[in-house]
């Protein structure tokens, strides 16, 4: 008897008519009170990185401000409106069954604003006062500095040595391959030398839209003296049909790599038979180190310092900022480890 007493649960030895004490955990929470509430539910549902009734209220808030005529200039007023517009797209354009498998999201957040603003359906101060912050501030070049220069700094030095050192040769002729095939087609359609080199073939190669095309625009704004937003529209087409066509191609290479794995190298970086420069990396790294907020603000100011060094060399040489900025950060990633 005294075995069945102990092994009773708590409610078990209760007596008739006392109350049950709720168990509460660690935290200091009752098992009925671990059902998420509604607010809970809404806070745990992000459009973007902004949870959802923060959201709403920011919608709101723009919307009155755009109502009443006070949309301004001010920092705080622009990236509210950019969040609303930036994020509310790049929600819908994960949702769309084709696009979102093509990279929908960023399809829609770099094309739909500027229809949307042909249309008028976004108002035209707020058009006016982010155009006026972008040209003013020149913010793009702050964030292709950082780009560069965390993409840069936060890579393995030996993977950035060895690794660039053993695909040099096949990089290059696959690259080079890539400008005359690119060329020779662009050329033969009529479009002209000069215009597929510069303005369809490289941009292409380049990478993207933030990373290639906005600073490769600005360095051509640079030399050429033309403003950067024309010559971001004149590349934007080519880069948007070769992304897509890159994703497609992509992933028919990766259904048939999955049927032969042996034509990826297993996985491997390096072809050989010694260890892997990614996984000599990551074992050697320790596991994950945290970063304290001194270290993010001298990432920072080193990123403002390169950014400051590639504006002189143009001002002073005329050479494209951002390619300086790209040499100077590999030299101090390979000098410093």
């Amino acid at each position: 008897m005294s075995d069945l007493a102990s092994s009773a649960t708590p409610a078990e030895r209760t007596p008739p008519g006392t109350p049950v004490r709720r168990e509460r955990d660690p935290g200091g929470t009752s098992s009925e009170d671990r059902t998420p509430s509604l607010w809970r539910r809404c806070m745990d549902r992000d459009i973007g990185i902004v949870p959802l009734p923060v959201f709403v209220v920011l919608a709101a808030l723009i919307a009155a401000l755009a109502a009443t005529g006070h949309i301004t200039g001010e920092l705080a007023v622009v990236i509210g409106i950019m969040v609303v517009f930036a994020f509310a797209l790049a929600e819908f354009g994960k949702r769309v069954p084709v696009l979102r498998a093509v990279g929908g999201a960023a399809i829609f957040v770099t094309l739909v604003p500027s229809w949307l603003a042909h249309q008028g359906w976004i108002p035209g101060a707020a058009v006016e006062s982010i155009g006026q912050f972008f040209t003013d501030t020149k913010v793009l070049s702050l964030f292709i500095a950082f780009v560069i220069v965390g993409s840069i700094m936060s890579m393995d030095r030996t993977v950035l040595v060895r690794g660039f050192a053993r695909i040099f040769v096949p990089l290059l002729a696959g690259s080079v391959v890539a400008l005359l095939v690119g060329t020779a087609v662009g050329t033969a359609t009529g479009l002209g030398l000069t215009h597929t080199v510069f303005f369809v073939v490289v941009p292409i190669m380049a990478g993207g839209v933030g990373e290639g095309a906005i600073p490769l625009t600005i360095g051509y704004a640079g030399v050429l003296g033309v403003a950067q937003g024309e010559l971001l529209a004149r590349v934007l087409p080519a880069i948007f049909v070769g992304n897509l066509t890159a994703v497609l191609l992509a992933g028919l290479l990766s259904q048939v790599c999955r049927r032969r794995p042996d034509l990826t190298g297993n996985g491997r970086l390096d072809a050989g038979e010694g260890p892997d420069l990614l996984e000599a990396a990551e074992s050697g790294g320790g596991g994950r180190t945290s970063v304290t907020v001194q270290q993010v603000a001298a990432a920072g100011i080193t990123a403002v310092t390169l950014y400051l060094a590639g504006v002189l060399a143009h001002s002073l040489l005329g050479w494209p900022a951002p390619v300086v900025m790209l040499v100077l950060a590999v030299i101090l990633k390979v000098a410093h480890g």
